[in-house]
C-alpha cells in the first residue's frame, strides 16, 4: 500500500491537501500565464524595433536574441500546459516525464543559442552529455509508462 492510498483512506485531511494543491496550481497557472503575456509583449516590441531599424536582417546576434525569446515563450507555454493538464486530471501539478521533457527543451534552447566560436569544449560536452542522459531517462520513463496497466498510469508519473 502506498502513502497515497493511506492518505485517501484518511479522508478529510487528504481532501484538504488536494484542495490546497488545486489552489496553488491555479495560482501558478495564472502567474505563468501573466509571464507569457508579458514575454509576448516584449517580443512584439523587440520585433517592431528591429524591423523598424533594419537590425534584424543585418546582425546575427539580434536574430539569436529574438529567436531565444521565442523559444523561451514556447518553453513557458509547455510548462503552463503541463500545469493545466495536472489541474484537469487532478493527478498532481507536474509529472516527472513532463519535467524531464521541459528540461530537454531548455537544454536544446541553450545548444541552439550557444556561440560555438567562443564556447569551451567542456561546456559543449557537458550539455551534450546532459541532453543524452535526460533523453535516455525520458525514453525509460516512457517505456515504463507504456508497460503499466491503464488504471495506474494517471496516478504515477
Amino acid at each position: 500500500m502506498t502513502v497515497l492510498d493511506t492518505l485517501r483512506k484518511a479522508g478529510r485531511p487528504f481532501r484538504l491537501y488536494i484542495g490546497f494543491e488545486l489552489v496553488v496550481s491555479v495560482v501558478l497557472l495564472i502567474f505563468v500565464s501573466l509571464i507569457i503575456v508579458y514575454s509576448l509583449a516584449v517580443l512584439a516590441a523587440t520585433l517592431f524595433d528591429e524591423f523598424a531599424s533594419g537590425i534584424h536582417f543585418i546582425e546575427a546576434a539580434a536574430l539569436k536574441d529574438t529567436f531565444g525569446l521565442v523559444l523561451s515563450i514556447l518553453i513557458l507555454v509547455e510548462f503552463n500546459h503541463s500545469i493545466a493538464l495536472g489541474i484537469r486530471r487532478r493527478s498532481g501539478v507536474l509529472q516527472v516525464r513532463v519535467i524531464i521533457l521541459i528540461t530537454i527543451i531548455v537544454i536544446a534552447r541553450k545548444l541552439i543559442l550557444t556561440d560555438y566560436a567562443t564556447a569551451q569544449i567542456e561546456t559543449l560536452l557537458g550539455l551534450g552529455g546532459l541532453a543524452l542522459v535526460l533523453g535516455l531517462l525520458y525514453l525509460l520513463l516512457s517505456n515504463a509508462a507504456a508497460r503499466r496497466p491503464p488504471d495506474t498510469q494517471n496516478e504515477q508519473g
